[in-house]
């Protein structure tokens, strides 16, 4: 009887043993098949929710989209509102977004003309706004999602909201089909 129970534990020991591996086995490929390069060809990118879009969701981030600008058609008279819809439209240019409507291109002409408008305004949110597009006015793009979001909460958006960013052939892409 004694020999039945060490059996018995030692079976239940094993089948521990294999779980364990199999559950790292399983976390390994979960692990390289998220953070690992796609191969070459593939178009792909991580989102912010570290979930990976395949081809098929960068061909519609990239495609031809409604309402597009190639300037801005603001002027020193435009209000804080109509400077917001712009700046959101140029982080079209940029972003992976559920729904894209309307874009106006993202270039230094651009940037510079929202930048006058927005430093020579005394709008509530001039801070905001002059923080966001110095940024972008030396280059930097690191938070345009995070600039996109605001912008879209500010207008209530409900479908469309910014998950990441497009990489440059991505972007290069948008730009071709767009502008």
């Amino acid at each position: 009887m004694n020999k039945f129970r060490w059996a018995m534990v030692g079976l239940i020991a094993v089948a521990a043993i294999i779980s364990v591996v199999i559950t790292i086995y399983q976390n390994a490929k979960e692990y390289e098949a998220r953070y690992n390069k796609p191969n070459s060809g593939d178009i792909a990118v991580m989102d912010v929710t570290g979930h990976i879009k395949k081809n098929e969701d960068m061909e519609e981030q990239t495609s031809e989209i409604g309402g597009v600008q190639d300037e801005t058609g603001l002027t020193q008279n435009s209000t804080q509102e109509e400077v917001m819809d712009v700046m959101h439209h140029m982080t079209h240019q940029k972003v992976i977004a559920e729904e894209k409507w309307g874009a106006v291109e993202m270039n230094s002409e651009n940037i510079n003309a929202v930048y006058e408008i927005v430093v020579n305004s005394d709008f509530m949110l001039k801070g905001d706004l002059l923080n966001i597009v110095s940024g972008w006015k030396e280059g930097n793009f690191d938070n345009v999602a995070q600039d996109h979001n605001y912008f879209w909460e500010y207008q209530n958006g409900t479908v469309g909201k910014a998950t990441g960013i497009l990489n440059s052939d991505e972007e290069s892409e948008f730009i071709e089909n767009n502008f």
